[in-house]
């Protein structure tokens, strides 16, 4: 995954941020029903082995946004070895060494979103969003 960096910084950009707290889907196995839960998730799903942990949630593109406005998704904490992160079933990030996630989705929003975080445990630990998963609206200050 590449490193983005926001296109404007300092004091000539201004972000407003949006909190993706709930409602989320976790689950582990697809055939079964998914658990409602929060994020940053307190109550990890065990799971053992190779299986994956997958958190997924709807949200709405951002109103009032400019063509010079830039959307970022950003995950900065998590509990695992590995994530993927998916809007509307594209891979937007990918990480296996614990880094944060940060990434322009601008040009990915549609009216309606589906956002995908699958994880896999690290050894004996859950995997779990233990952090918030927020959205960053940067814009050029006039």
């Amino acid at each position: 995954m590449q490193r983005l960096r926001p296109r404007f910084s300092g004091h000539f950009s201004t972000v407003h941020t949006i909190r993706l707290r709930r409602p989320w889907l976790r689950s582990a196995d697809p055939q079964s029903p998914p658990d409602k839960v929060d994020v940053p998730d307190t109550t990890p799903l065990a799971v053992t082995g190779g299986d994956r942990v997958t958190y997924r949630r709807v949200f709405n593109r951002p109103t009032g946004l400019t063509p010079t406005d830039v959307v970022w998704l950003s995950i900065p904490q998590y509990a695992a070895d590995s994530i993927e992160v998916r809007i509307n079933d594209t891979l937007i990030g990918r990480s296996t060494t614990g880094d944060p996630i940060r990434v322009d989705i601008t040009a990915q929003l549609q009216t309606s979103n589906q956002l995908a975080v699958t994880l896999k445990p690290s050894g004996s630990s859950p995997a779990a969003l233990d952090g918030q998963v927020t959205l960053q609206i940067e814009s050029p200050r006039s």
